[in-house]
């Protein structure tokens, strides 16, 4: 088929979501799709009511659009933590997907639209003023594309981050009057976090029946199971009897990269997420895809360049609270409740869709966790500024301290700088176990915990009596699937068998590079290894480049990369050093870490609740001291009992923590 042979079209749409939708409206309502040869390509051409559109605008604004028409419910007052506050001068408005799709397919039926069921796969291509498409084999031509299809993302790093807002709600009726119907929860956040920020979202359409939905921001998505459990427990709690008439379920990207399409050109326009009108912290984007259809409508009235929308200092803020929500998810709270807490819902609403003032902006980010957004605007701009310092972790920053303090004979220093890491940091992160494990952390319950810790390090101890090599290997074996499981879990990667290869790694490393002090500590242990048996000096240095190749070439993960330059360096130290390095500075380090995510304390809070079971641990130490020879040997046989309950409890948080994932 020839060029001059191939179908005209004046509107290509690519795709039927929220962003066409509203383009295809405001160009009917502007009259510019009288008598225009219109095509639609989407892959699903059906009406569902497959989500809700929610947005806050001045009333006299929506009456004088065809949104008004469209409206249909509204909330003059907004509930977020304590709080019940006034929108006024705006209103927060629903139109359910359902209405938006049935206007739109009215609109195509009334202009006689010719509508494809396929997906369009192709990059824009342009021939003269016009655009170029090929579909199903046949090749057409349009004056304009609007594009609605998906992006893609620029390469994630450690200052971009990549979030979903999953939610999963029930359209309920209750017998009785239980809502105000005049007033819409925002953000109830009296719900179970789970590692990451989650809250209910209530939408009441009169006294008896509402949207009530659970929202999560975080790396994994809500699974519908867990969703359905916390919206009975919630409903439950409320004492609200109810029946489910509907429900609906969605995830939005709450993705910081760059979207890696096109730009919009004078025949191709991209709208919806693919233009940027989705706001990525917070999952909005009615209201900027209605106003961006406006400008652009406008400017093909006026024969001019379409509306672009440019990066601004929002986007800076943006990737701030996503990194923190990323990060420590369970500041989400904190971070949202303060926000409304502290300032007026019109300021916040002003701030979100992004109208405001540099002097409003400074005096909402004043108003939030100081040291939070300090820290993360450090971190920002120490990854943003030099892609060589994010390969800085604290293992490799205390491995290459300690190395050259041993060069300048300061060992008694690299042994007060790692006793003092171990009180403030190795101690501390194993002695918080009591805050996840029990629901009510006093009473009987403690005194049956301190009594099962103790008993499951009697019992490492009572298996190290009766066979020193059981102990070790039995000790050797939960060791490495702790340290594997910890760091997986820091870097995000899952929990797999890997986990237990990388632990492996990591203890072989260590040991293997100092062969002949292992095997005088394994002597003190009673358990008798021939010191010709490991007696290779290469043997450690062989596993840890061989191992690193091939956990590098696995991952291609920067944490993975500098794990191994740290082994390399700790097998220039001595084994204590060594080992002690890496138990505090990448275990314990991950390890708190992870306790921090199940809280809003800060590190001393933290701190403070460990100190009790801290000394409990430095107590049974000094009396294992005063009743047992003190060898190196003594110490891990200690270190083992001690970890053991330890191991067994974190297991079981990294375990309900992957849940979803």
């Amino acid at each position: 088929m020839t060029l001059s042979d191939s179908i005209i079209y004046d509107y290509v749409f690519l795709g039927l979501g929220c962003g066409n939708g509203l383009m295809l409206l405001q160009l009917e309502a502007e009259g510019l799709l009288t008598n225009k040869r219109i095509l639609v390509i989407e892959p699903e051409f059906i009406i569902k009511n497959d989500r809700t559109f929610c947005f806050w605008m001045e009333p006299e604004r929506v009456k004088s659009c065809f949104l008004s028409t469209m409206v249909e419910t509204q909330w003059s007052k907004v509930h977020v933590g304590e709080a019940v506050q006034s929108l006024d001068p705006l209103r927060y408005y629903r139109i359910s997907g359902r209405t938006l799709s049935e206007n739109v397919h009215s609109v195509l039926t009334r202009e006689n639209a010719r509508i494809i069921q396929a997906r369009y796969d192709g990059i824009p291509s342009k021939d003269g003023e016009n655009a170029q498409l090929t579909i199903l084999g046949e090749q057409l031509t349009a004056s304009l594309v609007f594009d609605n299809r998906p992006p893609s993302y620029a390469e994630s790093n450690a200052s971009e981050t990549r979030l979903f807002q999953s939610f999963y709600g029930w359209e309920i009726t209750s017998e009785h009057p239980v809502f105000d119907a005049d007033c819409f929860t925002m953000m109830d956040f009296n719900v179970q976090q789970e590692g990451a920020t989650q809250f209910m979202y209530v939408l009441p359409f009169d006294a008896h029946r509402a949207l009530v939905e659970i929202t999560r921001f975080g790396e994994a998505l809500l699974p519908s199971e867990r969703a359905e459990q916390a919206l009975i427990s919630y409903l439950t709690e409320h004492s609200i009897s109810y029946s489910i008439e509907d429900k609906e379920k969605g995830v939005i990207p709450m993705f910081s990269q760059a979207i890696s399409v096109n730009t919009s050109s004078n025949t191709w326009i991209n709208t919806g997420e693919r233009a940027g009108m989705l706001k990525p912290s917070t999952g909005y984007s009615f209201e900027r895809s209605f106003t961006y259809a406006k400008q652009v409508v406008q400017g093909i009235k006026a024969n001019s360049k379409p509306y672009l929308d440019k990066k601004t200092r929002f986007a800076y803020y943006d990737r701030l609270l996503l990194q923190l929500l990323r990060n420590q998810p369970a500041k989400g709270a904190l971070i949202f409740t303060q926000l409304f807490k502290q300032n007026s819902a019109i300021k916040v609403f002003k701030f979100l869709d992004e109208r405001s003032t540099l002097g409003e902006d400074l005096r909402i980010l004043k108003s939030l966790p100081f040291g939070l957004f300090v820290g993360a605007a450090v971190k920002d701009m120490v990854w943003r500024s030099s892609k060589v310092l994010q390969w800085l972790t604290p293992m490799l920053v205390l491995s290459c301290l300690v190395f050259l303090l041993q060069a300048q004979g300061q060992m008694s220093l690299v042994y007060g700088v790692l006793g003092l890491g171990m009180v403030v940091l190795g101690i501390p992160h194993g002695a918080l176990d009591h805050l996840h494990a029990l629901k009510k952390p006093w009473g009987w319950n403690m005194l049956g915990y301190v009594l099962m810790y103790l008993g499951l390090g009697a019992l490492i101890l009572g298996v190290f009596s009766l066979s020193p090599w059981g102990g070790l290997l039995l000790f050797l074996g939960y060791s490495m699937w702790h340290f594997g499981e910890a760091d997986f879990a820091h870097w995000r990667f899952g929990r797999s068998g890997m986990a237990l290869l990388w632990g492996g790694y990591i203890l072989g490393g260590i040991l293997g590079s100092h062969v002949h002090e292992t095997v005088t500590i394994l002597r003190e242990m009673r358990v008798n290894v021939p010191l010709d048996l490991l007696a290779n000096h290469t043997f450690g240095t062989w596993w840890i480049l061989s191992g690193g190749a091939f956990f590098i070439g696995w991952k291609r993960n920067r944490f993975i990369t500098t794990s191994v330059l740290s082994l390399l360096i700790l097998s220039a130290l001595p084994l204590i050093p060594a080992f002690a390095v890496f138990f505090i500075f990448q275990h314990s380090f991950h390890g708190w870490k992870k306790l921090k995510e199940l809280n809003s304390e800060s590190d001393v809070q933290q701190w403070i609740k460990a100190l009790p079971f801290t000394l409990g641990a430095c107590l049974l130490f000094g009396l294992n001291a005063y009743f047992e020879s003190f060898t190196w040997g003594q110490v891990f046989i200690f270190l083992a009992a001690l970890s053991f309950p330890h191991v067994v409890l974190m297991a079981t948080l990294y375990r309900k923590s992957s849940v979803g994932a």
